[in-house]
C-alpha cells in the first residue's frame, strides 16, 4: 500500500486543481502539483516568453522554498513542489505582468514523514558537499550511484511493449526496464533526449521543437515525458537527465539568451521537484567535439541559470568529451581541461573514460579527478557499452574499478538500451577493450535479452559487496597513506584501502598471481577472502601472518578469471 500511495500521489495530483485554502497531505520529499488558471487570453509566445510565475513556499520552521511554475497550455499554469521537512507550508504567488488567476494566490499544504521503503525518500534527495567525493542523500548518508544508460528515452515506449520484447510479457517497454533495473540494484537513471523531435514526423505522436519557441503543441511533447519522469520518481531512481538540450538542437538557438534562460527555467519548473541530476548536455565540456566556441560555450550559461533557479539545488555536470579529449585539468597538450571548473552551480564530474584490459592500469585519468581542490565527486558517467564495445567482463570490470579509483559512481550500458533501436557501430566487429570480440551478431541483442545479461546482475553483487565494505572509507590506492603493493609480473589490478588497515583489491589479468603486500605491522595476522564478482559468492577466509620485515605474500587467485580480494 505505500508504494502504491506514492504513485497515486504522483499521478493524481498532476490533475488536481487548487481552491484557494484547500490543505493536502504529503509525505516529505516527494512531489505534489498546484494548479492556477489565467484569466487572461495569453498567445502561446506570450505565456511562455513573457508571463513569470513564482510561488513561495514558507514552513512552520521559517524555510522558504521559491519555485518556479510553468505554462501547461492553454490557461493552464501549475507548480511541483516537493517539501524537505514536515509541518504544515503555505504559499503564495507572485505573477509579471499581473494576471488576477496566477497572481496573489495563496493555499497552504501539511508534509508528513515518508513512511515507505524508497531510500530517496527516507534520506532525502541526493547532494554534494564541498569535503567529500561521493554523493550523499539529504541526511548525510552515501549514496551509491548505479546508472543505467538510455540514451534515447523517448523512443522507449511507454504504453506498450515495442518491437524488441520478444517473449516480456509486459504492457510497456519503458516501465520493464525500470522496473527490472530497480530489482537489480541500480540506483540512477541516465537519460538524453536524442530522438525526441522524431515524433514531429509523425502525426500520431508527440515531439519537442525547440527552434521556434515553445508552443502549446510542444507542451504536449512536454507532458508526454512527463510520465517517464514520474515513473522514474515513483519508483525510487535518481534521474540523470539532460532532457532539453542535446547539443544538435542547441546550435539553432545558442546565442539567443532569453530564450535559453526562459528554457532552462521550465526545465527546472517542470522536473525539479523529483530526484534529478542536471546532466546539460552530451559530450559538451568542452565543446562537443568543436561544434562549440569554447570560450562562450551555451552550456556554461544554462548551467548558471539551473543554478539560480533550482530551490534544490540539485547537482549538476556536463557530460563530458571522452578522456582523451577533456579531463579535469588536462594535460597541457593534446587532452584540455574542462571548463567547467569554476562554473556555479557545477557540483561533479560526469567521466567519459574507457581502459583496455589486456594491460596495466594507467592511473592518470582517476588521479586528475581525485585530485581536484575543490572536492567535486567524479563518476564514470560512459564507459564501453556491454555488446557494443565490450561484454559482460569489461562491463562488470568498469564498476569495480570505478570505485576503486575514487570514481564513486559507474553509468553502466548495455545494447539496444543504452541507445534503441541504434544503428550506430552495428555492423563492423568490436576489440575496443582488448579482450573481446563484439560481432555484429552479438550487437544485434535486443533490450528484452539484453535486461538479463550477466554483467548487469553482477552490478548488483558489486553494490552489496562495496556497501558491506563502507566503500565511502576507502580511497585509492594512489591517494597516499602507508599503503604498499608490488604486484606480480604481468598482474593486472586495482585497490583501494583505509588507513593501510583493510584493503580491497580488484585482480583483472589471467592467470592466478597476485603480489606482495608491504609496510604492514610484523608478526600480525592478517585475514584475507576471495569474492567472486561473478556469482557475488565469497570463498573461504584464510589467515595469513606478516613476516619480520613487514611484508605478506597474498594467496592465488582461485582461478584465472577476474576476482576480488578483501584483505584486514
Amino acid at each position: 500500500m505505500k508504494t502504491r500511495y506514492i504513485l497515486l500521489s504522483f499521478v493524481l495530483s498532476a490533475i488536481v486543481s487548487v481552491c484557494l485554502g484547500e490543505e493536502r497531505t504529503v509525505p516529505v520529499w516527494t512531489a505534489t502539483e498546484f494548479e492556477f488558471q489565467s484569466q487572461k487570453d495569453w498567445s502561446d509566445a506570450q505565456a511562455f516568453n513573457d508571463v513569470t510565475l513564482d510561488v513561495a513556499f514558507t514552513s512552520e520552521s521559517g524555510t522558504v522554498l521559491t519555485v518556479p511554475a510553468f505554462w501547461d497550455g492553454g490557461k493552464v499554469w501549475r507548480v511541483r513542489f516537493a517539501p524537505t521537512e514536515p509541518g504544515v507550508w503555505t504559499y503564495k504567488t507572485s505573477c509579471t505582468p499581473d494576471d488576477v488567476g496566477l497572481n496573489g494566490q495563496t493555499g497552504r499544504l501539511k508534509a508528513v514523514p515518508y513512511d515507505g521503503d524508497l531510500e530517496i525518500y527516507r534520506r532525502g534527495f541526493v547532494t554534494t558537499r564541498e569535503d567529500l567525493k561521493y554523493f550523499v542523500y539529504a541526511d548525510g548518508t552515501p549514496f551509491f550511484y548505479l546508472g543505467d544508460t538510455h540514451w534515447s528515452m523517448m523512443k522507449e515506449e511507454f504504453d506498450e511493449p515495442g518491437p524488441h520484447a520478444g517473449k516480456l510479457k509486459t504492457d510497456s517497454h519503458f516501465k520493464a526496464i525500470v522496473d527490472r533495473r530497480v530489482e537489480q540494484g541500480f540506483t540512477v537513471y541516465q537519460s538524453e533526449p536524442i530522438g525526441i523531435s522524431v515524433y514531429l514526423s509523425d502525426p500520431n505522436k508527440v515531439g519537442i521543437d525547440y527552434s521556434d519557441g515553445i508552443s502549446a503543441d510542444d507542451v504536449k511533447g512536454f507532458q508526454k515525458m512527463d510520465k517517464y519522469f514520474a515513473y522514474i520518481a515513483q519508483k525510487g531512481l535518481v534521474h540523470a537527465n539532460a532532457q532539453f538540450f542535446f547539443p544538435n538542437e542547441m546550435k539553432a538557438i545558442e546565442h539567443d539568451d532569453a530564450y535559453l534562460e526562459r528554457l532552462s527555467r521550465y526545465w527546472v519548473a517542470r522536473y525539479s521537484a523529483y530526484p534529478v541530476f542536471w546532466t546539460l548536455g552530451q559530450e559538451v565540456d568542452d565543446d562537443f567535439y568543436g561544434k562549440f566556441d569554447r570560450s562562450n560555450n551555451p552550456y556554461v550559461k544554462v548551467c548558471k541559470w539551473l543554478y539560480q533557479y533550482d530551490p534544490y539545488r540539485h547537482p549538476i555536470s556536463a557530460h563530458q568529451e571522452n578522456a582523451g579529449c577533456v579531463t579535469r585539468t588536462g594535460n597541457g597538450k593534446k587532452v584540455r581541461a574542462s571548463i567547467f571548473q569554476n562554473v556555479p552551480g557545477h557540483t561533479w564530474y560526469a567521466v567519459q573514460w574507457a581502459r583496455r584490459l589486456d594491460q596495466p592500469f594507467d592511473l592518470s585519468v582517476p588521479k586528475d579527478f581525485w585530485n581536484d581542490g575543490q572536492g567535486k565527486p567524479a563518476i564514470l558517467y560512459e564507459g564501453k557499452y556491454c555488446y557494443l564495445w565490450t561484454k559482460d567482463f569489461g562491463a562488470r570490470a568498469q564498476g569495480w574499478y570505478a570505485y576503486l579509483t575514487g570514481l564513486y559512481g559507474y553509468g553502466y550500458g548495455a545494447e539496444d538500451i543504452w541507445l534503441y533501436l541504434s544503428t550506430y557501430d552495428m555492423k563492423s566487429t568490436s576489440r575496443h577493450d582488448g579482450v573481446s570480440a563484439v560481432t555484429p551478431e552479438d550487437k544485434a541483442i535486443p533490450w528484452s535479452e539484453a535486461l538479463e545479461l550477466p554483467s548487469a546482475i553482477q552490478m548488483g553483487y558489486m553494490k552489496k559487496f562495496l556497501q558491506e565494505r563502507e566503500w565511502w572509507k576507502l580511497t585509492p590506492e594512489f591517494s597516499g597513506g602507508e599503503m604498499r603493493f608490488t604486484p606480480g609480473a604481468k598482474v593486472f589490478y586495482v585497490a583501494a584501502h583505509e588507513q593501510a588497515k583493510r584493503f580491497v583489491f580488484y585482480f583483472y589479468s589471467t592467470g592466478t598471481e597476485t603480489g606482495t603486500l608491504e609496510n604492514l605491522a610484523p608478526s600480525r595476522i592478517v585475514t584475507a577472502v576471495w569474492f567472486d564478482p561473478q556469482t557475488g559468492v565469497y570463498q573461504l577466509p584464510v589467515t595469513l601472518t606478516v613476516s619480520e620485515s613487514g611484508t605478506v605474500a597474498l594467496p592465488k587467485k582461485p582461478n584465472d578469471a577476474d576476482w576480488v580480494l578483501y584483505v584486514e
